[in-house]
């Protein structure tokens, strides 16, 4: 019966790309409850543990984080042992798993343990993306690129960032662009430059274009996200927690000679905006 069942599905799951969901919804079919089970190692992340938990919890199912190295020295046996010790009664993984110290453990060493721990083991073929298998490693490449849009169909989602809304140097207000500049909780994978964002604020979310770096002409100190959100007053928003997503690569960040020319290129970049709007939802007029 279903509800009996507990699934678990294994892997790094740093990016919860279409993928690692193939996963979660094949887990979903087959049990009440889905545990995803998070080895990852220290290194760059492309989501904090955090927005991590915020991605899970909208596909309603229950994030363990498991430290690498808990586990790295663990024999094929010792971690099927240790599954059974999360409460895993149906495994679910990719074709191509490999599990167990020095990657010891395939699929077939999985279901033979499974047997013998009394763990079904059930394989999801790969997720591609024009014949290409979809991994974290293509979506980091990609944001790096600032190939937004393709590594957000990898994805499956938005490619997002929460932070802390700090106070700026004004000069954006006085030259007529309020921004909220937001300092990010994580290093971001992406170059410096202007893009099409969605900037979410107590579950409300506001269409607005964002310029991530140090924006070199009104030179900021260090990287912060300062978005403009054309034709509405936002309340002050000083040391609240939002939310970036970002949604298209508009231009790179670049100094400009006066302030007067940068103004001119807002104005352009907004009429860009305008243009993916309307290129994408058929809106923006």
């Amino acid at each position: 019966m279903k509800l009996r069942k507990s699934c678990c599905t294994v892997g790094k799951f740093e990016a919860f790309h279409r993928g690692h969901r193939k996963l979660i919804e094949k887990a979903k079919e087959l049990c009440g409850t889905v545990k995803v089970i998070s080895i990852r190692g220290k290194g760059e992340e492309l989501f904090t543990d955090e927005e991590r938990r915020e991605i899970a919890e909208k596909l309603g199912v229950e994030l363990l984080n498991v430290p690498f190295s808990n586990v790295k020295n663990l024999s094929a046996r010792e971690f099927f042992e240790r599954l059974k010790e999360w409460g895993c009664s149906v495994l679910v993984v990719g074709e191509d798993w490999r599990f167990g110290r020095g990657r010891e453990g395939d699929v077939e060493t999985a279901r033979a343990l499974g047997e013998e721990f009394g763990i079904e083991v059930v394989t999801v073929p790969p997720e591609t993306e024009n014949g290409e298998k979809i991994g974290t490693s293509r979506v980091r490449e990609l944001l790096s690129q600032g190939k937004v849009a393709k590594a957000n169909r990898l994805l499956g989602f938005p490619y997002f960032v929460t932070g802390v809304v700090v106070r700026g140097s004004s000069k954006g207000r006085e030259i007529g662009f309020p921004t909220v500049n937001v300092k990010p909780f994580k290093e971001l994978p992406l170059p410096f430059g202007v893009y099409a964002v969605n900037l979410t604020v107590d579950g409300k979310t506001y269409r607005g274009v964002a310029n991530y770096g140090r924006a070199p002409t009104l030179k900021n100190s260090e990287p912060l996200i300062e978005v403009f959100v054309p034709e509405e007053e936002l309340p002050s928003l000083y040391g609240r927690q939002v939310k970036v997503e970002f949604l298209s690569f508009l231009r790179p960040e670049r100094r400009f000679k006066s302030v007067e020319e940068l103004v001119n290129q807002i104005k352009l970049d907004l009429e860009n905006l305008k243009e993916f709007w309307r290129s994408n939802c058929g809106a923006g007029e």
